[in-house]
């Protein structure tokens, strides 16, 4: 017919495109609601996760890729030879066994930094901890399965492996360039249930970082003073992380790879 679509007929095609309307806007809001429930992060078991880094933090330091360079700050350069580059590495640690550490070399991670946390640590004091050094220093870090290599260890321990201490941290075996391989944090078990922040596991972890000794004044002393590192101590932080693996420094400043 020429006069148009009969009344019957139109009302029958807007009841069909109503129907069809409610049903697409259902199946749109079923699409939106999978998507939202499929959004969510992974579990914390599906392996290492890098935390998020600390908002207004500095930037991770990291090596231009010059194999030689001087330091300016004489004060740092005298930091990083005393309490890395030349500080004591000592014959055995109990449990781990041997240190195999060379003298002479920088130690540093490759970052970011793995860190295993062992079932006999409980509470937040190293997340706290390596939260916080990463705020000052840029120094990230990653969570990490305890076979895993490399990484750092942080459990607990007794007064057989810590004698009168609180704890300990350092690292005990390296690669070839002298690269840290593998660290481990001891924290006496009376304070391994722990509610950050903590200056204990913020110092010891502060060792297994690369402060292999006691500068004065700071969080790293001994006895440690608050819970903020010196800006001696993040300076020092800082440049050992700006160094290739394998540099040896000089006293008036000069590095170069060995």
């Amino acid at each position: 017919m020429m006069g148009g679509e009969p009344p019957h007929m139109r009302s029958r095609r807007a009841a069909v495109e109503q129907s069809l309307l409610k049903t697409c806007g259902f199946a749109a809001l079923a699409i939106v609601v999978l998507a939202s429930g499929c959004s969510g992060q992974k579990s914390a078991t599906s392996g290492p996760t890098a935390p998020t880094p600390p908002a207004g933090g500095p930037p991770a330091p990291i090596p231009t890729g010059a194999v030689s360079g001087r330091i300016e700050s004489l004060d740092t350069v005298a930091d990083l030879i005393t309490y890395n580059q030349a500080a004591n590495v000592g014959l055995s640690i109990p449990v781990e066994g041997a240190i195999e550490r060379s003298p002479g070399i920088i130690t540093r991670w490759e970052l970011p930094i793995p860190v295993h946390v062992d079932p006999s640590i409980q509470g937040t004091c190293v997340q706290d901890a390596m939260d916080y050094w990463q705020s000052v220093t840029g120094v990230s870090h990653v969570w990490v399965a305890a076979d895993a290599e490399p990484r750092i260890t942080v459990r607990a321990a007794g007064s057989d492996e810590l004698n009168v201490s609180a704890g300990s941290g350092l690292v005990y075996r390296t690669y070839a360039d002298n690269r840290a391989r593998l660290g481990v944090v001891k924290i006496l078990t009376s304070s391994a249930m722990c509610t950050a922040p903590s200056a204990l596991f913020r110092h010891e972890l502060g060792h297994a970082l690369g402060i292999f000794g006691h500068p004065p004044g700071g969080l790293m002393s001994s006895p440690l003073v608050g819970m903020t590192a010196s800006p001696r101590e993040i300076a020092m932080l800082t440049q050992l992380y700006r160094l290739p693996h394998g540099s040896r420094i000089a006293s008036d400043g000069a590095w170069a790879v060995h």
